[in-house]
């Protein structure tokens, strides 16, 4: 526990450090020579609508990696496939084993790695510094770690165990629904400071959850209907599984923007998320990052003149 504190604190202070450092650069630049938006009129003239793209560097919270560790008690057990007879005979045959081969130990913490974000906004500009927007985007999600095996215990009580490690993976898709405001700081069109939040929606859909064995991959979702298992060669009845659901949260933005011309511009930043993200068991509110940049773009016919 004191571990994944510290590992949470340490990535808050990160995301306060870069939070601070934007702050920082903005504020030099506030007090540029250009307050072309001082003008009112020239504020107001920026109402109409704008659309484009987002791309991001996604971290997620690891509290719902925990689904796909395979434990006795998830949905998705390594259980699943031990009690299995043919699948056993598999594992069996791939180990090498000699007697027996068992589960020794279950991964203590499962953690996502981070991956690329994608997706598509269209905002509506009240005027030069206020707007609102909907957001859509997509993530897909990988969580990894190791189960340990125990193969063959020793015979002779002074040898040593033969103990391997298997990974276990799963992987998921968000789709995820952003409806926020933002607000610009500064007069300067060549770079302002840029606050916002919102609410979130998000759908997540399970795509693998699995132990491989020596490469060989063992579905853990129960995918046979009417309490069948797994039998080679029989016509049994399978349904696709649909694991996980809606979730929703807050989040919070701070970035910049910087205006190459009335019709193009773009805005790096983070976005700081609570939300819930909806796992069998692990169903609860985490925290998640989004370092994005959104290419703006804006139709010359929506400006006044």
């Amino acid at each position: 526990m004191k571990w994944q504190n510290t590992k949470c604190e340490s990535t808050m202070i990160k995301i306060q450090m870069i939070a601070i450092m934007m702050v920082l650069f903005f504020s030099c630049n506030l007090s540029a020579q250009n307050n072309l938006y001082a003008d009112q009129e020239e504020c107001k003239n920026r109402s109409g609508i704008e659309y484009g793209g987002i791309a991001g560097f996604y971290i997620p919270g690891n509290g719902t990696a925990g689904f796909y560790s395979g434990k006795p008690d998830n949905e998705n057990s390594a259980n699943y496939i031990m009690k299995n007879k043919y699948w056993y005979e598999d594992i069996y045959r791939l180990t090498g084993a000699y007697d027996t081969v068992f589960i020794r130990e279950y991964p203590g913490r499962m953690r996502y790695n981070p991956a690329f974000s994608f997706g598509l906004f269209v905002k509506y500009d009240i005027d030069c510094r206020k707007g609102f927007y909907l957001q859509f985007h997509y993530v897909k999600l990988t969580a990894k770690d190791i189960i340990t095996f125990e193969v063959d215990p020793p015979i002779d009580y002074l040898a040593e165990p033969d103990i391997r490690h298997y990974p276990v993976i799963g992987i998921e898709e968000r789709n995820m629904m952003d409806l926020g405001f933002t607000y610009a700081l500064g007069n300067n069109p060549a770079s302002r400071l840029i606050l916002g939040g919102g609410i979130n929606m998000n759908n997540t859909l399970v795509k693998e959850s699995v132990l491989r064995i020596e490469d060989k991959p063992f579905n853990m979702v129960n995918i046979y209907s009417g309490g069948q298992t797994y039998v080679p060669g029989a016509a049994l009845q399978s349904y696709e599984m649909r694991q996980g659901g809606i979730g929703f949260g807050i989040f919070g933005t701070i970035g910049g923007r910087f205006e190459f011309s009335q019709a193009i511009a773009i805005e790096p930043g983070i976005a700081v998320y609570y939300k819930q993200i909806n796992l069998e068991s692990y169903s609860g509110f985490y925290p998640q990052f989004n370092f994005f940049v959104k290419l703006c773009f804006r139709d010359l016919v929506s400006f006044q003149q």
